[in-house]
């Protein structure tokens, strides 16, 4: 709570600096050329900042965003009121448009940022205990196969070469169970790429495959240990 407290103290006031130079601009054919030039400071203060090296430059990137929403919000501001007197609603007046937009545009980017941060999650969990269990059946030239979700296979699908699964990848993983599953999996090859990804090697051993042994399958001993190996083949149609 108190690193929160200190990150609004920081980022407050350069929303507050962007939200009041465009806020008050109470005539279209000056609220426009104002917008305009908020736009292009903007973008050439972003691109300053964000080409400049040092430990303060994420900091300075971060102002120069909260400024940007600021003058964003401020302009919304602006038109908001315009809007309501032309329209003659009182419920238009700067008087609540202001405060409301004020607190709306500073809370956006938290909101952003949090939608963002759940649809990451979403994205990249886990897929469901049945999904890494399972064998799962598929075609390859004509053949009917049963597939495990496991470490170092990587499947081809008979569309183009987006058409592709990687099985140590959660998103993956749950798209081709999804499929399989479904009784719709046609394959062109299943590539076993023992070496992984070294990078996500420790992630991709975890997975339940590899916590018990497996002596159906040859290259399981290979796939769930921690050394790097160059064996790679193919089965295709």
């Amino acid at each position: 709570m108190q690193y929160l407290g200190h990150f609004l103290s920081f980022v407050g006031p350069a929303y507050a600096i962007g939200f009041l130079a465009l806020c008050f601009w109470w005539r279209w054919w000056l609220l426009v050329p104002a917008g305009i030039v908020a736009a292009v400071l903007a973008k050439i203060e972003y691109a300053s900042v964000n080409a400049s090296d040092g430990a303060g430059a994420a900091l300075g990137i971060i102002l120069v965003i909260f400024a940007m929403i600021g003058a964003a919000s401020g302009f919304i501001a602006s038109g908001v009121v315009l809007i309501g007197r032309t329209t003659r609603l009182q419920a238009l007046r700067a008087v609540y448009v202001l405060p409301v937009v004020f607190i709306l545009g500073f809370g956006s980017y938290f909101a952003v940022t949090w939608t963002q941060q759940k649809t990451r999650e979403a994205r990249y969990a886990p897929p469901s205990a049945a999904c890494l269990d399972n064998l799962h059946p598929a075609r390859i030239a004509d053949v009917d196969i049963a597939i495990p979700i496991a470490p170092g296979i990587f499947l081809y699908g008979e569309g183009m070469n987006d058409d592709h699964y990687i099985l140590w990848s959660n998103p993956d993983a749950r798209a081709f169970c999804g499929e399989a599953d479904g009784g719709n999996a046609t394959l062109k090859s299943v590539v076993f790429m023992l070496d992984g990804s070294p990078s996500r090697r420790e992630m991709e051993l975890k997975r339940p495959f590899c916590s018990r042994p497996h002596p159906e399958y040859p290259w399981a001993e290979m796939a769930c240990h921690l050394r790097l190996t160059l064996f790679r083949t193919s089965l295709s149609e």
